[in-house]
């Protein structure tokens, strides 16, 4: 006995068709925005060669600022970078990051709550 495959009509094709698209449009965005953030594969150096870059490291940050709540310092970004990216995280260096942090709030991407002293970090707070 023969089974028969159930009919597809035009608007029901066009629909799988372009929620497929929409999909794959997603795929594509999260490979690329994974490749950023790892600095991509420059002139066919390895994952591991050479520095990141600053787009890729302001990229990190603000991913890392979705999971942090309250006022935050370069070390509270720094441990999340590392929770989320830990492959990433072993390129950053802690003067990028500082330097990054500090661009972020000029661009008032951030807010600066209170300037670090000596030792002391600087306070930031997401806006």
């Amino acid at each position: 006995m023969r089974h028969k495959m159930p009919r597809m009509n035009q608007r029901e094709y066009e629909r799988l068709k372009e929620d497929a698209a929409a999909e794959y449009r997603r795929k594509l965005e999260a490979i690329e925005v994974v490749w950023k953030m790892t600095g991509g594969a420059k002139n066919g150096a390895k994952e591991d060669d050479g520095p990141i870059g600053k787009g890729a490291l302001q990229e990190a940050i603000k991913t890392a600022l979705q999971f942090i709540s309250g006022d935050f310092t370069l070390r509270d970004v720094e441990k999340q970078i590392q929770a989320t990216n830990s492959s990433f995280a072993t390129k950053i260096k802690r003067p990028s990051l500082s330097s990054a942090l500090k661009r972020m709030a000029a661009e008032k991407d951030i807010t600066l709550v209170e300037a670090g002293i000596g030792k002391r970090a600087s306070k930031f707070r997401r806006n």
